[in-house]
């Protein structure tokens, strides 16, 4: 006997079914997705074995067509949001099934329609929740025409914009980027901008989507005020030091009261702990400046112990209780004379390229075709420093070098070293397109040359000095006892008059008088360039007294040499002696008192 399974067929929407023969299998059956079936009476949810004689009966869940409208506002009412829900209308039908041994009753959808959406019926919920402002009439458009489901933002209120309290901003200072080796402590220069006023921004009032005012909350209005060594200018916006130091602000209700504080305090040394310091005010040192550690300082430096192996840029006075031991100080904007004749040389030369630039380029623009179309900057320039100019570059190149090696921070050393990176092979030069550069290096060679005929008198005092250079705006006071193998350069008088005072070694040059005590040693030469004159109380010899065109040697002991400089330059013998009690006066150290935060 042949063994076969049981057969199930779907036909027109009728199931037929075939019992097995022999020890075959029966069929089985079950429900498809949307298809109810009841085997003998009882609805089967899952896959079930089926005989010629049950009884099967098919439902068929067809569904009606269904929309849903809702509104939701949001955001404080300033948004609308429609919800639409749309569901079809459909009817299924019973899929055919050719004959099989497990077959699942499955069904496909006929006859499907949406039902519409009317622009009314979105006008009317609109009106429900009484959304007046902002409704988006071309979105209402599209979803009539599109008839589908989804969350649309239907209407959109007129955001607040929110304003701005005024702010006292204080000028941020990025001075790591010029000094990275130094610790910069924040200050101003006079003539800085220390902070300023950002004016408040009153809000806008919105509208949300019922047509309701929305008030932009209150901004709050602060006043810039004037502390000590401050000037407001600008209609009071902007805060200017008058004084240089820390800027200090403090908040007092509704005024921000802006300050200077003129001094920066060391309770120790300058040393690993403090590292080196970059400070625009006074710097007060209640300790020493020891192990190569240097400063800048914008005004006055006062060291209550010494100076060791450090060097100093100083635009004020260098007072020094102490010692100042193998250091450079540069106390004031001073440069010696023969960098200055360099400077002024560097300057005019400068000037006449410049000049002659302009007649070339005058000349060209006066004719016309071949000339003034193929007239270039570059090439003028490169004519001009090759020929006529020649002596300029290396010129550039031999000041850039000293410039670099002079403590204070000159615009025209940056400048220069810039311009002397153009001059190598002059490739760089046939691409210029103007003369900016030229004329910043000329105006601000310009600038030292005013600087250095209008000096501050910026003066040194320490009550000995060895192995150190020393140059000064002002007089440089040795207090008391002396200066051994030193260089000492000032742009008024060098004065040891105090004490065992000494002087042995080195070399001095003042632009007006040396008063000296003990001067001059058998085993080195002391020199000294004065620009008016010399006076010598004891000399052991061993000295050179130079002036401008004139010099004399002293090789043996010699008491109250005064020397003075004529209108030829020579030196005179001059009678009389000075002014001791002035004299003593300016040496006199007088200590800047620490000023309270």
């Amino acid at each position: 006997m042949t063994n076969s399974n049981g057969k199930i067929e779907i036909k027109q929407g009728k199931i037929l079914v075939s019992d097995p023969e022999g020890n075959g299998r029966y069929a089985r059956l079950k429900p498809g997705e949307g298809i109810e079936i009841y085997l003998n009476g009882e609805k089967i949810k899952e896959e079930r074995v089926v005989f010629a004689d049950s009884k099967i009966e098919i439902k068929k869940e067809n569904q009606d067509a269904k929309k849903e409208l809702s509104l939701e506002l949001n955001n404080n009412a300033m948004e609308a949001y429609l919800n639409i829900e749309l569901q079809p209308s459909y009817q299924l039908e019973i899929k055919d099934h050719s004959p099989s041994d497990l077959v699942e009753v499955e069904a496909e959808k006929t006859g499907e329609e949406y039902p519409e959406i009317e622009k009314s019926e979105i006008s009317i919920i609109l009106l429900q929740n009484r959304v007046r402002y902002g409704v988006k009439k071309d979105l209402i458009e599209e979803i009539a025409k599109n008839n589908k489901s989804g969350n649309f933002l239907i209407a959109e209120g007129k955001e607040v914009i929110q304003g701005e309290d005024a702010k006292i901003e204080p000028v941020e200072k990025d001075e790591r980027t010029l000094s990275r080796d130094f610790n910069c402590i924040t200050s101003f220069s006079v003539g800085e901008i220390v902070a300023e006023k950002i004016p408040a921004v009153p809000g806008k009032d919105g509208i949300n989507v019922q047509q309701e005012r929305v008030k932009a909350p209150q901004v709050k209005d602060y006043q810039l005020t004037a502390g000590n060594g401050i000037k407001l200018i600008k209609n009071n916006m902007k805060a200017v030091a008058v004084d240089a130091g820390r800027p200090k602000i403090e908040k007092k209700k509704d005024k921000f009261v802006v300050s200077i504080v003129p001094q920066y305090v060391v309770n120790g040394d300058v040393d690993k702990t403090t590292g080196n310091i970059k400070y625009e005010g006074d710097l007060i040192v209640q300790g020493g400046i020891f192990d190569y550690f240097d400063v800048r300082i914008g005004n006055n430096l006062q060291v209550k112990k010494s100076i060791a192996g450090c060097k100093a840029s100083v635009d004020g006075d260098v007072l020094v209780k102490e010692n100042i031991v193998h250091s450079e100080i540069t106390a004031g904007l001073f440069m010696p004379i023969k960098l200055i004749e360099k400077i002024k040389k560097l300057y005019e030369e400068l000037d006449a390229l410049l000049q002659a630039v302009d007649q070339i380029l005058g000349a060209a623009k006066n004719r016309k075709g071949f000339l003034e179309k193929n007239m270039q900057l570059g090439r003028i320039l490169r004519l001009l420093l090759t020929d006529k100019f020649k002596e300029l570059p290396p010129h550039v190149a031999e000041l850039a070098e000293e410039m670099e090696e002079f403590n204070f921070e000159w615009k025209a050393a940056a400048t220069l070293k810039e311009l002397h990176s153009e001059f190598k092979g002059y490739k760089k030069i046939l691409r210029l397109k103007n003369t900016e550069l030229f004329e910043k290096l000329r105006e601000e060679l310009e600038n030292i040359i005013d600087s250095q005929e209008n000096l501050k008198e910026s003066d040194v005092y320490a009550k000995y000095i060895q192995n150190s250079e020393i140059t000064a705006s002002g007089n440089v006071i040795i207090m008391k006892k002396g200066c051994y193998n030193s260089t000492i350069h000032s742009g008024q008088s060098i004065i040891n008059i105090s004490g065992r005072g000494f002087i042995k070694g080195g070399k001095y040059f003042a632009r007006d008088y040396i008063y000296l005590k003990e001067v001059g040693s058998s085993l080195s030469v002391t020199e000294f360039q004065v620009g008016k004159g010399i006076y010598i109380k004891n000399t052991a010899g061993n000295i050179k007294i130079s002036s401008a065109g004139d010099f004399i040697f002293i090789d043996r002991p010699r008491s109250n040499i005064y020397l003075e400089v004529d209108q030829q330059g020579q030196l005179k013998q001059k009678v009389g002696s000075p002014d001791f009690k002035k004299l003593k006066e300016i040496s006199t150290y007088q200590q800047i008192p620490i000023v309270k935060a």
